[in-house]
């Protein structure tokens, strides 16, 4: 009798326990602690973190004029440099061959060419002058003793012999003056106009070859061609440069823009104007502002980015920022001052709505909110709480009312 009233109070005893387990388990799954924040004002910024490089403004850039090999280098990268100074010297060996050849090509032309455009030369125009002069001098006196021997004759005071070799004498020498009248003729009348034009231009055409050849030897020495500071020199004493390849740049210090970097997904949200901060790991208690002057005009490959070219500018001329310089952006895309601000976190979607949870005792009630601005972190309400409400910021744990 005794052993069966034992074991009913056992299980009595083991029935309760079980209850008991089961009321606090059920108590602790129901009673969830709400995380909770006030609404408050506060200033809201968008920002967009990138990264850029600084470039110079206005940069000049030196290129080979010709083929050579660089037989000196009168200056170092970081080197400031004056307008005109020597900066590279060049040695073009093939140059100055072409240009000893045109030379002796542009003589052997004006010899050649003296006879057309000048005409016949002045020794051969003054024997035949000289000719022409005596021949018309005999033929005179021959005319005269002529006329005489006729007056004889008529009156038969001289044989005709005399006067038939008078004129047979006369004859000749006219025909030796017309011969030698021909000649000279012939000799100017040698070369056409045309003949003349086309030596003309052969020698203009060689004396610009000539002058061209000059010139680019003369480009062997290479001036800066304005006074700044050298941030890239990649030719070195001994080496070949082809023609236009590039041999310095140089910059005027202070004078730089940022190129920032940004992200395609991005892009839609840059804007002329917009502020812009540069930080510096080499400067990393500094910060430089800017603002945007172009945005991106198109998408590019870096890396394994798809990003847009942005070109800011960079107020206050800091010589301590130099080209070529990895910067880090922040581009302020949006900004908005003493608005109503709550944790990104605390917002959800009811029926395709955006809303928020108060807290309502163990539970909580919806309040739908129309939202603005959007950060990583904040998010601006527009309309739908006042300064001061309690919101909960971890819903997705909150029991909502029915």
């Amino acid at each position: 009798m005794v052993h069966r009233f034992r074991l009913v109070v056992l299980l009595v005893l083991a029935l309760f326990g079980i209850f008991l387990v089961y009321y606090f388990l059920s108590s602790s799954s129901n009673s969830i602690s709400l995380q909770t924040t006030k609404v408050a004002r506060s200033d809201l910024k968008v920002v967009i973190s990138t990264n850029g490089i600084i470039e110079p403004v206005d940069r000049s850039e030196i290129y080979a004029p010709l083929d050579a090999f660089v037989s000196a280098v009168y200056k170092q990268e970081g080197s400031k440099i004056v307008k005109g100074q020597p900066l590279v010297q060049l040695d073009s060996q093939p140059l100055r061959t072409s240009l000893a050849e045109a030379k002796a090509a542009l003589l052997e032309a004006r010899r050649q060419a003296r006879t057309v455009i000048s005409g016949p030369q002045k020794e051969e125009i003054t024997a035949l002058d000289a000719s022409i002069a005596e021949c018309a001098l005999q033929l005179n006196q021959t005319n005269k003793d002529l006329q005489v021997e006729e007056s004889l004759l008529a009156r038969q005071a001289t044989p005709r012999t005399a006067v038939e070799n008078l004129r047979k004498q006369r004859d000749l020498l006219q025909v030796r003056l017309d011969a030698f009248k021909q000649k000279k003729a012939d000799l100017e009348a040698r070369y056409s106009a045309e003949e003349k034009e086309w030596e003309q231009n052969r020698l203009a055409e060689l004396n610009k070859q000539v002058a061209l050849l000059e010139q680019q030897l003369h480009a062997e020495s290479v001036l800066a061609p304005e006074t700044g500071i050298i941030y890239s020199l990649p030719v070195k004493p001994g080496s070949y440069v082809n023609k236009g390849v590039l041999l310095a740049q140089v910059y005027a210090p202070g004078k730089i823009k940022l190129r920032a970097y940004v992200d395609e997904p991005d892009l839609g949200r840059i804007a002329k104007g917009q502020a812009v901060v540069i930080e510096w790991d080499g400067m990393p208690n500094k910060q430089w502002t800017g603002r945007i002057e172009k945005p991106a005009e198109q998408v590019v490959a870096l890396n394994n980015r798809s990003i847009g070219n942005v070109f800011c500018s960079v107020d206050g001329a800091p010589p301590e920022l130099i080209p070529n310089l990895n910067v880090k952006v922040q581009i302020t895309t949006a900004m908005k001052s003493n608005v109503l601000v709550i944790p990104r976190s605390a917002v959800i979607r009811q029926n395709g709505k955006t809303a928020v949870l108060m807290p309502d005792g163990e539970r909580t009630v919806v309040k739908p909110v129309e939202l603005g601005l959007v950060t990583s972190e904040q998010i601006e309400i527009v309309q739908g709480l006042n300064a001061g409400d309690t919101i909960v910021i971890n819903p997705g744990e909150a029991k909502i009312n029915p």
